[in-house]
Parts: C-alpha cells; structure tokens; sequence
C-alpha cells in the first residue's frame, strides 16, 4: 500500500523522496493504531533514521528562512502518513535558532492535522517548545489557554504537551502558574490522552516546582486522575516514575 497525494511544497518532495528510500512500505491499520492514537499510515522507519535525516537536512538547508520552513512544517503536518506528521516535529528539534522564528500561532492549525499521543507529542516536545515557549511566554500564554479549552482533545492535549520540556527547564513562575491553571481545568477529564499528559506534566515540574507540586497533589487528590496521582507521588517520593 501506498501512501499518496499531490505535494506542492519542494522541500517536502525531498524529504519524503528521502524517508521512502530509507524505509519499507507504508502499512495502515496495524496492531499499533489504538497505542499511537491514530490510524494513518505509516512508514516503516524508525526514529533515529528520521533524526539523522532531519540533522542532515538541516544542515544542508541553513539558508531556509523561518517563513519558508514553517511552510515545510505545514506541508509536512497535512500530509497523509503520520510519519510526515512526525518529522515536522523531527525537523523542529534539529532546526536554526532563525528558523523558529515563525509565529507559533500556526500550532493552533497544525493541531487540527494531528491525532494521538505520538504525532502530538512529537511536534509539541523537544528543542523547539523548551527554548521558544519560555523566550516568548506572552505570546505563548494565551495560545495554550485556548487550547485547553478547545473540543479538539486533541488540542486538549496539547496545552498540557507543550509545557512539559519548558517546566524543566525554565523557573518562571508565570509558566508554573499556567501549568497548574490547565492541569485544573482538565483535571476532571477521563480519557487516558489527558490523564496520562496530566501525570507527566506534573512529573515534569517536580524538579524546578517540587513544593508547588506536593502543595497541588495533596490539595487535590480526589480529583485528579489516580494515575496521576499515583505517579506524582512516587516521583515525588523517590525521584522515579515507578517504586520499582
């Protein structure tokens, strides 16, 4: 089976020509759709091959422009296979300091493209959210508030994604109080694609936010989600996710 579908964006022809030559064929609706969150198709590659094919990439396309990369990234996150998806957030990790500069409003549309906890999580961790969310919290702020309000879990999870790489790295407390102001707001939620983004969230602040944390949980642990809970607690307790 073939993945197909007319793309106009030059330097996504590269890319794709690039993983095809690297992979097997695309397969759709394996045993893996209900893990990853979504049944598009796939490439068969793994991520360290899509690294290197980002850092590569990259570095030989440094004089591509932030406008011309967020071009690359929209044309990546609208194509048909979740492994298009995922390189945008490959391409993000691996990108110039210049060719961030885009206007990162353009996530709220992307987000309309993403299904799942993998293609998500992909584009909204790493390099790019840990250095451009904190550098550019004003923008940032109301664009994760609309997200937690969305009817798009999708997007949902998001707001709750996007935080996790900037609470473990910048002490700020206008980036704690947001985190808790979402983690509250979907706190109430059962669906494990928010339940699970909440524990690791709030894992992730233990080590900049451990007092605020311990504060939260202990005021809040009959109504956040156990698994949350649960594994808050044991990182807060023994600095790991599991007792084991």
């Amino acid at each position: 089976m073939g993945v197909s579908k007319k793309i106009t964006n030059p330097h996504h022809k590269e890319i794709l020509k690039l993983i095809v030559s690297l992979s097997g064929q695309a397969t759709e609706h394996t045993f893996l759709d209900s893990y990853l969150g979504n049944s598009n198709p796939r490439y068969a590659i793994n991520a360290p091959t899509l690294r290197t094919i980002a850092k590569e990439w990259i570095k030989d396309h440094r004089e591509v422009s932030s406008a011309q990369f967020e071009k690359l990234l929209t044309s990546l996150i609208k194509g048909v296979s979740s492994t298009e998806k995922c390189m945008a957030g490959v391409l993000l990790d691996a990108s110039t300091k210049e060719q961030r500069k885009f206007n990162p409003k353009v996530f709220e549309a992307w987000l309309d493209h993403l299904q799942g906890w993998a293609e998500i999580d992909t584009v909204c961790t790493g390099q790019y959210s840990k250095t451009e969310i904190p550098s550019n919290f004003k923008i940032w702020r109301p664009i994760l508030t609309r997200l937690s309000k969305s009817k798009n879990i999708n997007k949902r999870r998001a707001s709750l994604a996007l935080l996790c790489s900037p609470v473990r790295k910048a002490h700020d407390s206008k980036i704690a109080e947001t985190a808790f102001q979402i983690i509250d707001r979907l706190k109430g939620e059962k669906e494990i694609l928010i339940t699970k983004a909440i524990s690791w969230l709030l894992r992730s602040m233990v080590k900049l936010y451990k007092t605020n944390v311990q504060h939260y949980v202990d005021q809040n642990e009959t109504l956040l989600p156990k698994i949350a809970l649960r594994e808050t607690r044991t990182v807060l307790l023994t600095g790991k996710k599991t007792s084991r």
